[in-house]
């Protein structure tokens, strides 16, 4: 007789799984809804937008996983309405914040290390600001940079090396096609009605906020890495409503700040990842002269209330506010203060100038390019993406103001994110996330393509 030996349980752990992967399965289903429903709800109706982003936290809030809350404060950057003090944007990634601290391992990657030194330089510059100019404005401000800046990195490494990346990213850009979708139908419908196109702006969000977020979608989408695993046809699908968003915007610093990305990867060697894009700059042509035709058009006609001429004024005035204290400047938000002209500078250098004084402008300096460069250092399979994102951002920033809630976080939550997934990656051995030195010790090309076999027969 032969013996049949069974393993116990082996049905009832089947079953088990089956049930996780339904779970697990319909929890993203409803996350991707109910991030679809925000992007589109946010602009027509405030106080449910508010709800649903309280949902959302809920949801992280009883997760079993505390690493789930972090990745909610991605999609959650497109939420603008105010809950008090804070948008509902910083209330997410301040609560995102603590679970993020305590799951974050300092000694995993040296790239996340410089990146919070440059985040401690920029920081610690500023100090002088805050003992020369003391009010209570200037002092929350440098809190919410440290949020914006070292908590935004801490947030996203955490979803990366947890391995949510995909999940986060997935949220956020299908809360953008959303935005999108809407800004698109309002602009048609404005076409309808008036038989003109002109800037388009939802509720709770301004024109250069929707088109800031499409083009960060747009980028992350033309770009995906292949850890996403986003399929090709449905990302270039919502590059196409991503961009028509932008289009609809009328965000120019949107559109400039995807031009100089696509051109810098562009020429960027292969070796590093570039040579993509060369053809899709080609398409960015019409971009670039409605660009040049638009600031022409308001530089020539005489009204001092356009967008470009009442930049002029502001760069002029930022400079006279710069002059109260050349050195270390006259405070962070110093136009809430009641003391200077009440308005933010539409430059990011202008900002710190007047802000923090030339010293401010240094700290600001260091911040930028220390980041950028760390970014650009690492292998292309995780920095290319963030490198589009920050860069993408600090071009944004000197077209229009930089220190804003929501748009201020993503560079250093996506470059925390492609280093969190580069720290998972090579705990799983990915050859591509080793250090150079591991893969030439076994045999590996930069590519992570393994060595050739050789027939010694």
């Amino acid at each position: 007789m032969t013996n049949v030996s069974v393993r116990p349980g082996v049905g009832g752990s089947t079953r088990r799984s089956v049930g996780s992967i339904a779970a697990a399965m319909t929890g993203v289903f409803a996350l991707v809804a109910l991030c679809a429903a925000l992007g589109v709800v946010t602009v027509e109706f405030e106080t449910l937008a508010l709800m649903l982003a309280i949902g959302i936290l809920a949801i992280g809030l009883v997760s079993t996983d505390i690493g789930i809350l972090p990745v909610l404060a991605f999609p959650a950057t497109l939420v603008m309405v105010r809950t008090g003090p804070l948008s509902v944007s910083d209330l997410v990634l301040a609560m995102a914040i603590l679970p993020a601290l305590l799951l974050y391992r300092r000694s995993d990657t040296a790239p996340m290390r410089n990146l919070m030194w440059a985040g401690v330089a920029y920081h610690v510059l500023l100090i002088p600001t805050l003992l020369m100019n003391v009010y209570v404005e200037n002092f929350l401000e440098w809190f919410h940079t440290i949020a914006l800046v070292m908590g935004g990195l801490a947030v996203g490494w955490v979803v990366g090396r947890q391995g949510y990346a995909r999940s986060a990213l997935t949220l956020y850009v299908v809360g953008c096609v959303g935005i999108a979708v809407a800004a698109i139908f309002t602009g048609l419908l404005m076409f309808a009605q008036g038989g003109s196109f002109g800037p388009v702006y939802l509720p709770a969000l301004h024109k250069n906020f929707i088109g800031n977020s499409l083009a960060f979608a747009f980028l992350m989408l033309w770009i995906r890495p292949a850890w996403l695993r986003w399929n090709r046809q449905l990302a270039i699908l919502a590059m196409v409503v991503c961009a028509g968003g932008i289009a609809a915007s009328g965000a120019r610093q949107a559109m400039v700040s995807v031009i100089v990305v696509i051109a810098v990867l562009a020429l960027r060697s292969r070796s590093r990842g570039g040579g993509r894009g060369r053809l899709l700059l080609l398409a960015l042509i019409p971009a670039i002269f409605l660009i040049w035709n638009s600031v022409s058009a308001q530089f020539e006609e005489d009204n001092p209330f356009n967008s470009a001429a009442q930049r002029l004024e502001w760069f002029g005035e930022s400079l006279e506010v710069w002059q109260h204290s050349p050195l270390f400047g006259v405070g962070l938000r110093w136009w809430y203060t009641g003391n200077y002209p009440g308005f933010q500078p539409p430059n990011g250098f202008l900002e710190m100038l007047s802000s923090a004084g030339v010293v401010g402008l240094l700290a600001f300096l260091i911040l930028c390019v220390a980041s950028l460069w760390v970014v650009f250092k690492l292998p292309p399979r995780y920095g290319q993406i963030a490198l589009a994102v920050m860069l993408a951002r600090f071009v944004q920033g000197q077209l229009d103001l930089f220190w804003v809630a929501g748009q201020a976080s993503i560079p250093w939550m996506v470059a925390g994110l492609a280093i969190g997934v580069m720290a998972l990656e090579r705990a799983n051995g990915v050859p591509e996330a080793m250090p150079t030195r591991d893969r030439r010790a076994q045999g590996i090309p930069w590519r992570g393509r393994p060595p050739a076999r050789r027939n010694d027969s």
